[in-house]
């Protein structure tokens, strides 16, 4: 599944999504109201944030958020899918008023965009196949093992500092990089498992082995926002805020995150 796809043009239920073609400016909460609609950028090649069902509609996490944003303002979602290397270049750009997709809030991002309050924390985990004879985060130190790595995740920025020797194969998505593990073009990935998991299924001849607990938290992810709308960043947190209370935060999380029910939202 490619990250961007430039040939759909998709209805999803009340919301719609689209494609960026150079139409779109860059505009602040008067401007939102007033068209009736908000530009919601996602990641649809990152489940369960955002994906494409068996019907081809864009859900997941991210869309549910971002649709319940939509409703708090009183206008319409309109989804605009991007890479994850895409996400604060569209927001700069005013390709998209607020983005999502697993988008981490970081002392270097912050100081370009604004962040709302956290959705939820994340941490990583390495996934390597077995037959790779990866043991623990510290086998990737000595650099004899080349990473994929999916371009602007904070995870490259983390491997790039605790394990620099480690040559690193950077890709567009998730899918192209566990496909590529499973090739044999490297031997582990770095991410949070959470979103990296979905895909391993897709390599059934594959032995996974998932390692945990060599990282702190890696941080809080947010909703990102162009720092000059301080009245639009008001309004997401007052959103998200009420959210929280009413127990649809955790409604939402659970339904994409632990659809068992076994876990807790956090």
């Amino acid at each position: 599944m490619r990250a961007i796809r430039n040939s759909l043009l998709l209805g999803v239920c009340a919301a719609s999504v689209v494609l960026w073609d150079g139409g779109v400016q860059a505009r602040d909460s008067a401007a939102i109201w007033a068209s009736g609609h908000i530009n919601i950028g996602v990641e649809p090649g990152l489940p369960p944030l955002g994906e494409y069902d068996e019907h081809n509609e864009l859900v997941g996490y991210d869309v549910d958020i971002g649709r319940a944003i939509a409703q708090g303002l009183g206008v319409e979602p309109r989804f605009v899918t991007l890479a994850s290397s895409g996400r604060i270049p569209y927001l700069m750009a005013g390709k998209v008023d607020i983005v999502l997709g697993g988008l981490t809030r970081t002392p270097a991002r912050a100081d370009v965009i604004a962040f709302s309050r956290p959705l939820y924390s994340e941490q990583f985990a390495v996934i390597a196949p077995e037959d790779r004879g990866i043991a623990s985060f510290a086998d990737l130190e000595s650099g004899a093992h080349r990473l994929i790595e999916v371009r602007g995740s904070t995870a490259v920025a983390y491997l790039q500092q605790h394990v620099p020797k480690a040559p690193m194969l950077l890709l567009e998505s998730y899918a192209d990089a566990i496909r590529a593990l499973a090739q044999g073009r490297g031997d582990a990935m770095v991410d949070v498992i959470e979103y990296v998991g979905h895909y391993l299924p897709s390599q059934p001849q594959v032995h996974w082995r998932i390692i945990r607990g060599f990282a702190p938290p890696v941080g809080d992810d947010c909703i990102g926002m162009s720092q000059q709308d301080v009245a639009l960043r008001a309004d997401v947190n007052r959103i998200l805020d009420g959210m929280e209370r009413d127990g649809r935060l955790e409604q939402i999380h659970r339904r994409w995150f632990d659809p068992a029910g076994a876990g807790h939202a956090p």
